[in-house]
């Protein structure tokens, strides 16, 4: 055992009986999102195995593939400048023109989120953000307009990238559309304003005549647009059309491809089950209320995502071909959160891996003896009597490996969340460890 997150499958083999009282609350939790999910009529996945996706990845990186953000984040070639600054959210921001879309994807999270308006007639002032945000010392680096579709007012999205532009110098700017209303007035527009990068996306639901729109649409915006990109969710089952479309963007010189996760929104569950669609088995490492909006990732698109990967990899496609995972969306909001408090809580660090604030605790009558070792060791602890809990900075575990290595210990997990004026700490997953197996620097 290196690190085990407690579950319901497991919990009954932690021998600590105040260990597993705690750890309890955190199954309870797990299991009750789990039944709510149900619900909706797309079940979960029969669970596959972390070490299989990492000899996947292992072989991606054998090819050339870079092994980005702890593996949530895969890159055959060019990757968007936009999606690094992503990873951790700093001096990135994307605005909202519009939640209105001609569009009606079956799996768009747009309709879950608490102000969607597909009926507004007019756009939101996405200009009056930016003022907005110099005003309160934004120094903004990467700006991104989406919707909806931003495209429906064109004459507002030019004069977003053109405020941008003047407000931000040397700002890298990009838009998100299915490309409803461009042509190559409006191309020519957006190259005037600013734009470096457009991100199209491909409907393969749409049938044979909707891809083959859109095609046309990326052919006439490449070589106007500096970055002409795609981004789209991958289903489970269309890997050969992927592959095709894949060669045909390589030949139009396209930039680069997303490859999205598909995400599962929390509605619109009778047409994921009549796809056949299940939910991963597990969805997230760490459960918690992500803003991401896009729900839970679908068993078998991560799959068809890293097949992808390899295809352009040992095609030697010119195309950038970039796997951005459900949890690889997660990270910069969980550093945003924790970053600026990190440093209140001396018991935990914030790890590199998942910007989580991290800490161990011993339980019960293993206490005693962890602490004896901590306070010859002079390493700080602090005692819990309600929990029966001891908790000590993780990195502490390793002065345990000489004379309790088998002892039981926990990997907590927590984040930093504003509630009502204030921060609090927030403790969202447990681990099962023992300082024999564990390696701070390799597993924190």
């Amino acid at each position: 055992m290196m690190i085990e997150k407690v579950t319901a499958a497991n919990i009954e083999g932690i021998a600590n009986p105040a260990f597993r009282n705690y750890a309890r609350r955190y199954v309870d939790i797990e299991e009750g999102f789990r039944e709510a999910v149900a619900a909706f009529g797309v079940p979960f996945a029969e669970p596959s195995g972390e070490k299989g996706r990492e000899a996947v990845v292992g072989e991606l990186a054998s090819l050339g593939v870079r092994v980005l953000n702890d593996g949530k984040s895969l890159v055959s070639g060019w990757q968007s400048p936009a999606c690094g600054a992503c990873r951790l959210g700093l001096r990135t921001e994307t605005f909202v023109m519009t939640l209105a879309c001609p569009r009606r994807c079956f799996f768009c999270f747009n309709p879950n989120q608490a102000d969607f308006d597909d009926r507004a007639a007019t756009p939101r002032d996405a200009v009056g953000q930016l003022e907005a945000r110099v005003r309160a010392g934004a120094e903004l680096r990467h700006v991104a307009l989406t919707g909806g579709e931003p495209l429906l007012f064109p004459d507002e999205a030019a004069a977003f990238f053109g405020r941008a532009r003047e407000l931000f110098p040397g700002v890298h700017s990009r838009l998100y559309t299915s490309g409803a209303g461009l042509d190559g007035e409006l191309l020519a527009r957006l190259r005037d304003a600013g734009l470096d990068e457009m991100r199209f996306s491909i409907k393969t639901d749409e049938g044979a005549a909707g891809i083959e729109r859109i095609l046309g649409l990326i052919g006439q915006a490449v070589g106007v647009i500096p970055d002409v990109m795609v981004e789209m969710p991958v289903m489970p089952g269309e890997l050969e059309l992927m592959k095709g479309l894949l060669v045909r963007l390589d030949a139009f010189g396209v930039r680069g491809i997303n490859l999205l996760e598909l995400g599962f929104p929390l509605f619109n569950g009778e047409e994921f089950a009549r796809r056949g669609f299940r939910l991963k088995a597990e969805p997230y490492r760490v459960l918690y209320d992500y803003a991401y909006a896009a729900g839970l990732p679908v068993a078998g698109s991560e799959e068809a995502c890293l097949d992808l990967l390899a295809f352009a990899a040992k095609k030697a496609l010119n195309l950038g071909v970039h796997y951005c995972s459900m949890e690889n969306k997660h990270t910069g909001q969980v550093f945003q959160q924790n970053a600026p408090f990190a440093a209140r809580y001396s018991l935990r660090a914030m790890s590199p891996r998942d910007h989580f604030l991290k800490s161990a605790r011993a339980f019960g009558a293993d206490r005693a003896a962890v602490r004896a070792v901590l306070l010859r060791e002079v390493a700080p602890f602090e005692d819990n009597d309600d929990l029966d809990s001891t908790e000590f900075p993780l990195d502490a575990v390793t002065l345990l490996r000489d004379g309790l290595p088998d002892v039981e210990l926990a990997v907590s997990y927590a984040i930093c969340e504003p509630r009502d004026g204030e921060v609090v700490l927030r403790e969202l997953r447990l681990d099962r460890i023992t300082p024999a197996t564990f390696d701070f620097e390799r597993d924190w």
